[in-house]
């Protein structure tokens, strides 16, 4: 009776997990913004900062969690010391980006330097940020659910 009594039980629990499994992804779509350098500069322009503080107010006000944050630094190849001005550039956001609070569970930073596609008018001297809002419990609501 007893060895029953707790099959039934282990049954009971295995099924509760499964109707408390997650259905919804683990974490939430990226967040982007690039921010913009003059030539052989890694200090972040003043215009730039004051965007990038905005973009992280919003940020935090939207989404409590930060999961992910990574910045990669990049740089023209003609400018002085590139790959170090890139890993400066990546660098001092990040420490932006700390100060503005936002901080992700996991967080890295790259330099490199950016090689120009022709049919691309993009400019290398910039820092391209992405934060991966997360959720409670690396759970977040399934969107395609019908109540």
């Amino acid at each position: 009776m007893e060895t029953k009594l707790l099959a039934v039980l282990a049954l009971a629990f295995i099924g509760m997990q499964t109707a408390l499994a997650c259905d919804g992804p683990k974490n939430l779509s990226g967040q982007y913004i690039d921010v913009r350098f003059e030539s052989d500069s890694s200090e972040i322009p003043v215009t730039e900062l004051a965007r990038l503080s905005v973009w992280s107010r919003d940020l935090r006000s939207r989404f409590p969690i930060i999961d992910v944050v990574w910045t990669v630094g990049l740089s023209e190849p003609t400018e002085k010391d590139a790959r170090q001005l890139a890993y400066r550039r990546a660098q001092n956001v990040m420490n932006a980006l700390d100060q503005f609070a936002i901080r992700g569970k996991r967080s890295a930073f790259i330099g490199r330097v950016y090689k120009p596609i022709p049919e691309i008018e993009e400019t290398g001297r910039r820092v391209e940020v992405n934060v991966g809002p997360g959720c409670p419990d690396d759970c977040c609501p399934n969107p395609h659910t019908v109540p």
